[in-house]
């Protein structure tokens, strides 16, 4: 969790003042996001015994990373666009180009899962095996509440929507 948290923190550094001036609503998800990475650090520096030069360091390691991973994401989104061109219901797909595609879906896959072997190997030149797995673990319970609550909102504006009318016309 602390890799998009970092990231947002970066970003809101950097846009803070123009989306506080376009959207207050903006700035108080920038602050949120603040808040909940400020509380996230905390508790892993004092549940993983961390000094501050090794907080550090797990910030930059995490930040890095998680930065490497965005950009994956977005060669992801861009090739599976790609795909979806091509795999249009009653257009001939070009084959070359969809195998082409796919193979780099699954490059770009195994990329990602490297990154976060990377991490971890990175993460061991000053944590030991018991404090990585705790910040793992750390981690991957604070992805899940983000995602339930995600979800959570998810269905909830999907109910608060009224259902579509279709017109029938005579």
């Amino acid at each position: 969790m602390w890799k998009p948290l970092l990231f947002l923190v970066g970003v809101a550094a950097l846009a803070g003042p123009v989306v506080a001036q376009e959207n207050p609503d903006g700035a108080r998800a920038i602050r949120l996001r603040r808040q909940i990475e400020d509380r996230f650090a905390a508790r892993v520096q004092e549940a993983l015994g961390l000094d501050d030069h090794q907080a550090l360091q797990l910030r930059e390691v995490v930040g890095t990373y998680f930065v490497k991973r965005r950009t994956l994401e977005a060669e992801e989104r861009k090739i599976r666009q790609g795909l979806a061109g091509e795999l249009r219901p009653g257009v001939a797909a070009n084959k070359d180009h969809v195998a082409q595609l796919t193979d780099q879906l699954l490059d770009n896959k195994v990329r990602y899962v490297q990154t976060y072997q990377d991490e971890v190997k990175e993460l061991g030149t000053f944590l030991d095996p018991v404090q990585r797995a705790q910040f793992l673990i750390m981690r991957e319970r604070l992805l899940d509440q983000i995602r339930r609550a995600q979800e959570r909102a998810q269905d909830s504006s999907d109910v608060a929507a009224p259902p579509r009318r279709r017109l029938l016309r005579p």
